[in-house]
């Protein structure tokens, strides 16, 4: 489905209208989308699984995770591809783990913890099948208390009608096209349908996400959040096939990123970095906020900096600045900004090294010179483009091997010379 802006910005727009058609009686042939809710019962829900299935063609991808030598790549609500990444110059799609609802995923000691609409699935990676199951435990797009059903997703449809006056001052408008809810949604749920059909160190033998998770896992604990949303959910997986709710904690508004990061936790929002003491795993205190300007925010920490890049992104409700933040954060009570790169487009970054690997987005990706990092983003070494770079995760231990997705595909690059990027490997998205 197409990317909408959240929640904010529709709120902030739904005062457009066509004003000037509530003077005379009018009538107008116009073109608009029609957004329609589809529901599932919680029955329906709770009996869907994970199916091991032939491996099929990247289309639409999302959350990234890396694990033991294999990419996992959610297909968004569709599923999970496995690839084989054991020759990064060779990788190979194995298997496609069909999940109803998916959007986000965590591993630890070969389990994959996974969404399915409201239920929190565990899938054992060496059998494929779901080991454990927490029912009701993930916020719905929309529930419908009284039917017992949730809204699992929006079908659009192009209608083409007269409408007079009256009829044309029900529909929003958004980037040059008009759209309107179907039958039954309220302004609320319409501004959830829009906001919704839609993107580390944690020890242990844990996958690797990228800097756009929202989902983590410290220890014995996974963390999540709802993005664009306002909790961080923990769950206890100490026995992992049976995962249970442990505590919430209200962080702030318009979540989007987790960053685990020794005994601390960074969680990215689109008005600011909020950093957190989580040496107690299920009480984690804020120790300070850094605020920003309103955009889209991924954060990545290495040492004493973090960093943060912001993009005006749709999804963030926000035509505000494109750039990177180095942030010192020697005082975790006082973060300090020590300096904020002009960037095109900056989406995921990933630091190994010395070197600082960013996307960004349909300019593709940049590598930089990380030796100092308060003047990182004067020190660009290459670029590849004519792609759309989404995420990127530097593959762990001696080999500087760039994995990034993107709406293009699945590419990998060779940064061991760092101003000359090599292109190793492409699977490409469907066409």
């Amino acid at each position: 489905m197409k990317k909408f802006p959240f929640l904010l910005v529709l709120l902030s727009m739904t005062a457009l209208t066509f004003q000037s058609c509530f003077k005379d009686k009018c009538e107008r042939t116009i073109t608009y989308t029609r957004i329609d809710p589809v529901y599932k019962s919680l029955e329906e829900v709770h009996s869907g699984t994970a199916v091991r299935e032939a491996p099929r063609e990247l289309k639409t991808p999302g959350q990234i995770n890396y694990y033991n030598n294999r990419m996992f790549i959610v297909e968004s609500g569709e599923g999970v591809h496995v690839i084989d990444n054991s020759n990064p110059a060779y990788p190979v799609n194995t298997d496609f783990i069909k999940v109803p609802g998916i959007s986000d995923l965590a591993i630890k000691d070969d389990y994959l913890f996974v969404n399915s609409y409201v239920d929190l699935l565990v899938i054992n990676l060496n059998s494929y099948v779901v080991d454990g199951r927490a029912e009701n435990v993930l916020q719905p797009l929309w529930m419908d208390i009284a039917n017992n059903q949730i809204i699992v997703e929006y079908k659009e449809t192009q209608v083409t009608e007269v409408m007079d006056c009256d009829e044309q001052g029900d529909l929003r408008h958004y980037n040059g096209g008009w759209f309107k809810g179907g039958f039954g949604m309220d302004d609320v749920a319409f501004d959830l349908a829009l906001a919704n059909s839609s993107e580390s160190s944690s020890g242990g033998n844990v996958g690797i996400g990228g800097s756009l998770s929202h989902f983590t896992i410290i220890g014995d604990y996974l963390y999540t959040i709802q993005h664009d949303g306002y909790d961080l959910n923990i769950y206890d997986l100490t026995n992992p096939t049976n995962p249970t709710h442990a505590s919430t904690v209200g962080i702030g508004v318009h979540l989007e990123t987790l960053f685990p990061y020794g005994d601390k936790l960074f969680v990215g929002s689109n008005v600011g970095m909020y950093i957190y003491d989580n040496s107690n795993p299920l009480n984690p205190v804020q120790l300070s906020v850094f605020e920003h300007a309103r955009a889209c925010d991924p954060v990545f920490v290495q040492g004493n900096y973090a960093y943060v890049t912001l993009w005006d992104g749709s999804s963030c409700g926000s035509a505000g600045p494109n750039q990177l933040d180095v942030i010192d954060i020697t005082d975790l009570l006082h973060p300090v900004l020590k300096k904020s790169f002009a960037m095109k487009n900056p989406h995921g970054l990933s630091v190994k090294g010395n070197s600082l690997l960013l996307c960004e987005g349909m300019f593709g990706l940049e590598i930089y010179d990380n030796t100092n990092p308060e003047t990182v983003g004067d020190h660009l070494l290459d670029k590849a483009e004519n792609f759309f770079a989404q995420d990127v995760i530097s593959l762990p231990g001696s080999s500087n091997v760039a994995m990034v997705i993107g709406e293009d595909g699945f590419y990998q690059f060779d940064f061991n010379n760092p101003s000359d990027l090599k292109l190793l490997s492409v699977i490409p998205i469907a066409k």
